[in-house]
């Protein structure tokens, strides 16, 4: 079992690895990358429910996930890719090869996934993930989110793991659902400029996951 006292001593995340991606822990290097990411409205429309200026919210977002990253409140993994499945220049059907012991060959920035709000005592946790818009519509959400739920109930031991997503997000809402996740409810929430989306929560369970 993974505990914030053995990430704390040093041991970090491990690389979890899909048919596709890697998941490593997220670096000072990334940061350049996921302001970029961010920076595009399509893109965080569905990050956070905020109405303010895409780079207002952009900058409080990754100093939130700086913040969280740093006192493990959060877990966060880059989304790259792996082997031969590195994309050059992000053209679809372009590969090479990507020297896996050489650090200064990596793959880009494809987005990131978190477990946020990790109560170990409790085996709770809330998933969240982020993907750059070159790589929807390609089924890497649902990969990544099959990956992040065999770490949580596996390595971390979870009992619990927690989905969200704006209810106009169709296509997170669909990732959820292939992977077994239940809606439980919907948030309402207003601010000064009228009703914003609600906010659809689902889970599920180390039983239901077994």
């Amino acid at each position: 079992m993974l505990t914030r006292e053995m990430l704390r001593s040093g041991s970090g995340l491990p690389e979890l690895y899909t048919d596709r991606v890697r998941l490593r822990q997220l670096q000072a290097r990334d940061y350049p990358a996921l302001e970029r990411m961010l920076s595009d409205p399509l893109v965080i429309r569905y990050v956070n429910r905020i109405r303010k200026p895409v780079d207002t919210r952009m900058r409080r977002l990754v100093a939130q996930i700086r913040v969280a990253a740093d006192s493990l409140d959060s877990l966060h993994f880059a989304v790259e890719w792996h082997g031969r499945n590195t994309a050059a220049n992000n053209e679809p059907g372009q590969l090479n090869e990507l020297h896996e012991h050489n650090e200064l060959s990596h793959s880009p920035l494809l987005g990131i996934a978190s477990f946020q709000q990790w109560n170990e005592k409790a085996g709770e946790a809330q998933l969240g993930y982020i993907l750059d818009r070159p790589f929807w519509g390609q089924g890497l959400a649902t990969e990544v989110v099959e990956e992040m739920l065999r770490f949580g109930f596996g390595a971390l031991k979870l009992k619990r793991i927690e989905g969200r997503c704006q209810e106009d997000n169709q296509a997170s809402v669909r990732v959820l659902i292939k992977n077994k996740m239940r809606m439980l409810r919907t948030i309402s929430a207003y601010d000064h400029s009228g009703e914003v989306p609600g906010v659809l929560v689902f889970s599920i369970t180390q039983g239901d996951y077994a």
